[in-house]
């Protein structure tokens, strides 16, 4: 689904397609991007609160030529699921300004389809749901709109079908996680802040957080549960300790962090570098959360990262693409933005056939297909309001106007002092 957002905040208009597994939003200070990667957050769990409410109140079931002894197979109205997403974008809109904790009046902000009826009807046709567990196995093959749902006994079925329209509304993606610019004081400070009260969703209004600070902080404090569970990416955590951090994170049975070097002994966040606590929620997500299923948000990555680091970083995220994982970076890092064009060229010189890209130190995991990357740019108008636009990438990557003219007038100033101190006053 194609969404157009309007007056959120500073942000006059935005247009997004949730498509595309990589996303990068980029601009100046005060663009709006943590609220629009927010309002993304927030909207994704309201879909998937609002399904569960609607199949669980009124015990609905997905529309089914055949009901089977552990679960459905039928033909999905494509008409039906269109209007349930606009009347859920409808109800939901004031508990997401709630979640955001945004103080902007709701008849002013919008947020509507783009995607018309007719195009949802054939995007719906080629989309593909295939999940499965020991206790589930949802299927939806392209060509047309047939599902078949299978769950044990033991497995919710209005979850199961729930798990279906979200996979189907957001492209296969059923959940989120947000990592905040606030991650090393979240980590820091979670015990102190007692937050685990705000896991309570009748008191999540009235707190003073916005929702992603708020779940971050209960997730902190969940580590000690968290920690018994193994993604099956977790050599990408390893990864960024051995090549970033050059050391070891872990977690105790009461949830506390620890970080050692090289084996000795370990020592806590509190007493880390900033690098260690910016890194360690990300290190965490890939070793123990991290699925397919789920969005990533990630607001400035680079946060007290050496240039050097920043690059690394670039590369595990594209690793991460590569893997499957989706994300949604915001940045402010040029060594970040010019990686990822990097590994964009590489990817268009490896299909060519050169093996330029090998020598220079880039495998198939850090091509990046350009059809996976979408970025988009947060620019100030005349009337002082923020415009997103969707940028071009083409086979040589993206250019991000923003940061490119800062560079480029600093490169200016340092070439004319340079050379008027060389030429003009070589003795002095």
């Amino acid at each position: 689904m194609k969404l157009r957002i309007s007056n959120l905040g500073v942000i006059e208009t935005m247009e997004i397609d949730m498509a595309k597994p990589f996303i990068l939003f980029a601009g100046d200070n005060g663009t709006g991007k943590t609220y629009a990667s927010t309002f993304l957050y927030c909207l994704i769990k309201n879909f998937a609160s609002q399904l569960l409410l609607q199949f669980s109140k009124d015990e609905k079931q997905l529309p089914a030529s055949k009901q089977t002894k552990t679960g459905w197979e039928g033909n999905l109205d494509a008409n039906e699921l269109y209007n349930t997403f606009l009347a859920i974008l409808k109800t939901r809109k004031k508990r997401i300004l709630e979640m955001m904790n945004l103080n902007i009046r709701e008849d002013n902000f919008k947020c509507e389809l783009i995607t018309s009826t007719e195009e949802w009807s054939e995007e719906l046709k080629k989309k593909e749901v295939q999940k499965s567990s020991t206790s589930i196995k949802i299927l939806k093959k392209g060509k047309n709109n047939n599902y078949s749902i299978a769950a044990t006994e033991q497995f919710d079925k209005t979850r199961a079908q729930v798990i279906l329209l979200m996979s189907l509304y957001f492209d296969n993606i059923i959940g989120t996680h947000f990592l905040p610019a606030e991650r090393n004081g979240i980590y820091t400070f979670s015990k102190e802040l007692s937050i685990g009260r705000l896991r309570d969703p009748d008191i999540m209004t009235s707190n003073r957080y916005p929702r992603p600070i708020a779940d971050g902080l209960a997730n902190a404090e969940d580590l000690a549960n968290a920690k018994k569970r193994q993604s099956k990416f977790y050599i990408l955590a390893d990864e960024i300790e051995n090549d970033l951090l050059h050391g070891h994170l872990s977690v105790t049975d009461d949830g506390d962090i620890q970080f050692a070097i090289n084996g000795k002994d370990n020592i806590s966040i509190n007493e880390s570098s900033s690098a260690i606590k910016t890194l360690a929620p990300i290190v965490f997500y890939i070793r123990h959360i991290a699925n397919s299923s789920i969005l990533l948000f990630i607001d400035e990555p680079e946060l007290n990262l050496h240039p050097k680091n920043q690059i690394l970083l670039a590369k595990i995220f594209v690793k991460m693409i590569n893997a499957g994982l989706r994300l949604v970076i915001s940045t402010h890092s040029d060594y970040i933005i010019r990686e990822i064009n990097n590994m964009i060229m590489a990817d268009a010189l490896t299909k060519v056939g050169s093996d330029l890209p090998e020598k220079q130190g880039y495998d198939k995991s850090l091509c990046l297909s350009s059809d996976l990357f979408s970025p988009y740019l947060f620019e100030v108008g005349k009337r002082g309001k923020v415009t997103v636009k969707p940028l071009d990438v083409d086979r040589y990557g993206f250019s991000m106007p923003s940061i490119d003219e800062a560079i480029n007038r600093q490169n200016e100033v340092t070439d004319t002092l340079y050379e008027v101190l060389k030429y003009d006053y070589p003795n002095e």
